[in-house]
């Protein structure tokens, strides 16, 4: 899942009406998880806007095509502004180019006309004088691509929004017969807290070559972390979990190996 958040070693872009003597600021990042049978996933990002003083403000500008998949642990920075302190209430993101490369070459990604005038997503945080205001959206790539049956593939966002410095990350790595498995689907589920409806399905993931996952953008709470997987070769459904997972605030939770059992 590609997660865009704001940080600190900030690159600075156009100015957006913010008065330069409150210091205040907002960064965008993007990161990702794998996707299985997928090699590319580049995706053009004209800019990202935030919504502050009943009014849309430039927040970055990159104007670049990314590659989705290059930013499975570590987030990659679309770019800051200065803004002015206030409550924020929503970002929207403009989506101008998309392809994907999979076994059968390169497509173009069909781009809805409401995603090319941006994708709008909920972000309730008041941004204080004199400070970097980091938020985190999860591009989630294994729910945001819908795969047609003329093998097309359409863009349809799935961007989980929240300040990074509020939520928390969950590794780890899951096993079959004490080998890694690739292409595992990962569920962090809500099962104590505040933040969400217990036993909603809050993000998801896939494990990569490794057997490895990483989930992002977490309000903090409990978490039962769910993992299934289908053998292609022999049609076996496995499955496996770990629960109690407590999730922090800025900070990754380790929910160590998982090993599947058949079905």
């Amino acid at each position: 899942m590609l997660a865009v958040a704001t940080a600190g070693v900030a690159v600075l872009l156009v100015g957006c009406g913010g008065s330069g003597a409150t210091g205040s600021r907002l960064a965008v990042e993007m990161s990702d998880a794998a996707l299985p049978g997928v090699t590319a996933v580049n995706v053009t990002v004209d800019r990202v806007e935030a919504h502050v003083n009943e009014a849309w403000i430039p927040v970055a500008v990159p104007q670049a095509t990314y590659n989705l998949l290059e930013y499975q642990t570590n987030a990659a920075l679309l770019g800051s502004a200065a803004v002015p302190p206030g409550d924020y209430t929503q970002m929207r993101v403009f989506v101008t180019d998309a392809t994907v490369t999979d076994a059968d070459g390169d497509h173009e990604v069909i781009i809805p006309s409401n995603v090319q005038t941006g994708v709008k997503l909920n972000v309730n945080y008041s941004v204080e004088p004199g400070k970097l205001t980091t938020v985190l959206l999860d591009f989630n790539v294994c729910k945001s691509l819908i795969k047609q049956g003329n093998g097309q593939y359409r863009l349809k966002p799935v961007i989980p929004a929240v300040v990074k410095v509020m939520s928390g990350t969950v590794t780890g790595v899951v096993t079959l017969d004490g080998n890694p498995v690739e292409g595992a689907s990962i569920a962090a589920v809500y099962t104590a807290g505040t933040e969400y409806a217990l036993d909603t399905e809050v993000n998801n993931a896939l494990t990569d070559a490794n057997g490895e996952f990483k989930v992002w953008a977490l309000m903090p709470g409990t978490y039962r972390i769910d993992v299934t997987w289908t053998d292609t070769n022999t049609t076996t459904d496995y499955a496996g979990s770990a629960a109690d997972k407590v999730v922090t605030a800025d900070v990754n939770t380790d929910a160590g190996t998982i090993t599947l059992a058949a079905l």
